[in-house]
C-alpha cells in the first residue's frame, strides 16, 4: 500500500465522524507523510498501521471508549418516506388524469389499426391488379397468337405484344407484392409492437 492508497481508506473510515474533525485528521496525516518524503513512506506506513488502526485512534481520542459510529451516520437524503409520497402523489395523478390518457391510448390505437387498414386494402389492392395483369396477359399473348396463324400476323404481333407487355407488369407487380410482405409488412408490425411496448414501458416505469 503507497501513501494515496493509505490516505483514501483512512478518509473513508472517518466518513462518520464531523466534517472538520476528518479534515483536520487528513491534514495531519496528509502532512506527515509530506514531511517524511517519499523515501520513507514504506516506513510511516509501517510506523502507523493500518488505516483502519489510525481510523479507530483518532475516533477514539475524540469521543473516547463511549463512540458509536451510528451516532454520527449522516441521515438518508432520500428517506423512505419521501419516496412513498412520491409515489402516493403519481398514483394520485394517474387517477387524476385517467380520462386524458384513455383518450390518448384509444386515439392511438384507432390510429394504427387505421394504418393497418390501408396497408391490408393496397395489399388486396395490388393482388388484384396483378391478378388482372396475367389473366389480360395470358388472353392477350393467346389471342395474338391464334390471329397470327389465321391470316393475321400483323394484328396477331401487336395483340400478342401488348400481353406480354401486361405479364411484364403482372410480373413486376408480384415481385414487388413478395418484396412488401417479406420487407414492408414484418418493418411494419415490429415498429407498431415496439410503438405500444415503449408506451407500456414508460406507464409502468411512472407508476
Amino acid at each position: 500500500m503507497n501513501r494515496i492508497g493509505f490516505l483514501r481508506q483512512l478518509e473513508e473510515l472517518l466518513r462518520d465522524i464531523p466534517d472538520n474533525e476528518r479534515r483536520e485528521a487528513m491534514e495531519y496525516y496528509r502532512n506527515y507523510f509530506e514531511d517524511a518524503g517519499p523515501e520513507n513512506e514504506e516506513k510511516i506506513i509501517e510506523e502507523l498501521g493500518s488505516p483502519a488502526k489510525v481510523a479507530e485512534s483518532i475516533k477514539k481520542d475524540l469521543f473516547g471508549d463511549t463512540y458509536q459510529a451510528e451516532d454520527f451516520v449522516k441521515p438518508d437524503p432520500a428517506p423512505q418516506a419521501d419516496k412513498t409520497s412520491r409515489n402516493l402523489l403519481i398514483a394520485v395523478l394517474l387517477v387524476v388524469t385517467f380520462p386524458f390518457w384513455i383518450a390518448v391510448l384509444a386515439a392511438g390505437f384507432g390510429l394504427l389499426l387505421g394504418a393497418v387498414g390501408v396497408l391490408f386494402g393496397l395489399s388486396v389492392c395490388i393482388i388484384a391488379m396483378v391478378g388482372v395483369f396475367f389473366v389480360a396477359g395470358i388472353v392477350l399473348a393467346a389471342t395474338g397468337m391464334f390471329k397470327v396463324f389465321t391470316g393475321f400476323p400483323a394484328v396477331g404481333l401487336v395483340v400478342c405484344g401488348v400481353g406480354m407487355l401486361l405479364l411484364a407488369f403482372g410480373t413486376l407487380g408480384l415481385l414487388a407484392t413478395v418484396w412488401a410482405v417479406g420487407k414492408v409488412l414484418p418493418w411494419t408490425i415490429r415498429g407498431i409492437v415496439s410503438l405500444c411496448r415503449r408506451i407500456f414501458q414508460r406507464k409502468g416505469a411512472s407508476i
